[in-house]
């Protein structure tokens, strides 16, 4: 955005990126920041922001902070979105007016709609809560209290459907409304009875790292597409469990991946900075690192040049590493058939390929935006709306005309780009919403990239499934003493669980190799019930 200052000179300002956009045929609702727009999609005449609204209740929007989550009902009536506030708000998208607020227990990850208008809501406890479209005016807010015996209560009178033992990152209705399938941050992805959530139908086992994307083809209801930090997305017949196939797309996002992030950082046990000790990847090697401000992700250092294309400043680029976090799965259907669309978190570029039985390794196509993809949208007539941080990575564009949303078609096996739309142009004009560093800061878009790894490895795909991830020091009968103290109790926790783990897979292996033939089961099977044994003492 560029204004004239007093003395007639322009002057470039922030803005915030768009991070959410539903299109329906009638209204279209984009999210922007904290603040909520409401346009004509035929025109893209503004009908309702709330960045218009009097200046207590705008004060009350940019006060809760940024939107982190936000789901439209089957009907395009209805708004739901939460933040860091953890606050639950229904919107009426006709009038933009707001129809109750809910607080909830935890932070939330994900919401969806079911058809009959119930909201769903996934959080970093590991729960699903459903909450009624309409609050019941017979249940008494409670005020919340930081206790863990009081985790599960819910001050807003929402119900329980189910929980997993770690952070829940995505919640899906499957197309009948019969099941949910959720996964979460522990490679697990489970199917569950809706609403009797304790009902267990199936687990989706076989990831090695966090789930952070699932996604249905409507093409083919009976598959599963998953993916996270694995280098493949996995495709499932979700009622069974079984995997079908993988579909290796590391290789193809690698040279698009914009948003590096230091290497991780394990403090000691007085909690300074000082004596943090950085793992390097593969080597297991570890080595002083002096105390600064790490600006990886976008405006999170006083350096000037926090923002570099690889996302940390310049003394820090020989530590950046990457780290594939699998953003966002979806279908688009054109003459050619069905494909699978994705993103890829800090990725400029979004992917598809082919969604053919029978094609072992299918073509990834992507479209490269130049610019870092924070979310996409396959509307009901096959244009896929890309919305983009163009402001990333390069102090000199801030403030830059470069477009946030492009528009793209698959056709005849590539993509195509649309900019005749007037909702497009208003996106890129007037829709945009000027924003303060301290503001752009908060939206920390890039966060999974450093919330969803557990701890420091390599690049997917650089390791061999046999070779270590662990330190030094804990590869032996004993554990290192000095890296026991520089090590977080619940990391060395894990790291000591995946040494026992692993010789107790090797003593099997090691005994399967002594039976007959007909004695033995497959591999993956025995792998999959010591995990289960494993999980369930930790549980």
């Amino acid at each position: 955005m560029i204004r004239q200052t007093a003395d007639g000179a322009d002057q470039t300002m922030s803005r915030y990126p768009h991070s959410r956009l539903f299109i329906s045929p009638v209204r279209s609702v984009v999210i922007t920041g904290a603040h909520i727009q409401v346009l004509d999609t035929s025109t893209g005449d503004i009908l309702h922001s709330t960045a218009n609204f009097s200046a207590q209740d705008r004060d009350a929007v940019n006060k809760s902070g940024p939107i982190r989550c936000a789901a439209i009902s089957h009907d395009n009536k209805y708004l739901a979105t939460a933040g860091d506030d953890k606050h639950l708000k229904v919107w009426d998208v006709e009038s933009l007016a707001l129809m109750s607020l809910r607080e909830m227990p935890k932070k939330s990850t994900g919401i969806e709609f079911s058809k009959d208008d119930d909201i769903l809501v996934a959080d970093k406890f590991g729960d699903v809560v459903r909450y009624t479209l309409r609050p019941d005016l017979s249940v008494t807010p409670r005020m919340s209290v930081d206790d863990a015996s009081t985790s599960h209560e819910n001050p807003s009178g929402g119900v329980l459907v189910l929980g997993h033992a770690s952070v829940l990152t995505c919640c899906h209705l499957t197309p009948d409304q019969r099941f949910i399938v959720t996964s979460d941050r522990d490679e697990h992805i489970r199917v569950s009875w809706y609403p009797e959530g304790y009902v267990i139908e199936s687990y989706c086992l076989g990831h090695e790292k966090y789930v952070s994307a699932i996604h249905i083809p409507p093409s083919a209801p009976a598959s599963l597409i998953s993916g996270g930090g694995d280098p493949d997305l996995k495709i499932w017949d979700w009622m069974t469990g079984r995997l079908e196939r993988s579909v290796n797309v590391f290789g193809a996002v690698e040279p698009f991946i914009m948003v590096k992030v230091p290497k991780r950082r394990l403090k000691s046990q007085n909690g300074g900075d000082d004596d943090a000790v950085i793992i390097e990847k593969g080597s297991g090697r570890r080595k002083k690192k002096t105390k600064h401000k790490q600006g990886a992700l976008r405006g999170g250092s006083e350096d000037p040049t926090a923002d570099s294309p690889a996302g940390v400043s310049s003394q820090d680029l020989a530590e950046a590493e990457t780290v594939f976090v699998i953003h966002k799965i979806d279908s688009s259907v054109s003459q050619g058939g069905s494909h699978i669309v994705f993103s890829v978190v800090g990725a400029t570029a979004l992917f598809t390929f082919s969604l053919v039985e029978g094609t072992d390794e299918p073509t990834i196509r992507q479209f490269d935006c130049g610019s870092p993809i924070i979310d996409f949208t396959v509307a009901s007539d096959s244009l896929i709306w890309i919305l983009l941080d163009v402001d990333y990575g390069d102090e000199a564009k801030r403030g830059s005309t470069g477009r946030l949303v492009r528009v793209v078609r698959w056709h005849s096996d590539e993509f195509r780009e649309v900019d005749n739309s007037p909702l497009l142009q208003s996106l890129n004009s007037t829709c945009t919403i000027p924003a303060a560093p301290a503001e752009l800061k908060a939206l920390d878009l890039y966060s999974d990239l450093v919330s969803l790894p557990k701890h420091v490895d390599g690049e997917p795909g650089s390791q061999g499934r046999g070779q270590s991830e662990l330190p030094e020091g804990l590869e032996g009968s004993g554990t290192s003493v000095s890296i026991e103290k520089s090590l977080p109790k619940r990391t060395l926790g894990r790291l000591k669980h995946k040494i026992a783990l692993k010789r107790l897979l090797q003593e099997q292996g090691e005994g399967a190799d002594s039976e007959t033939p007909d004695a033995k089961r497959p591999k993956a099977e025995d792998s999959e019930d010591v995990s289960e044994d494993v999980n369930m003492e930790l549980t």
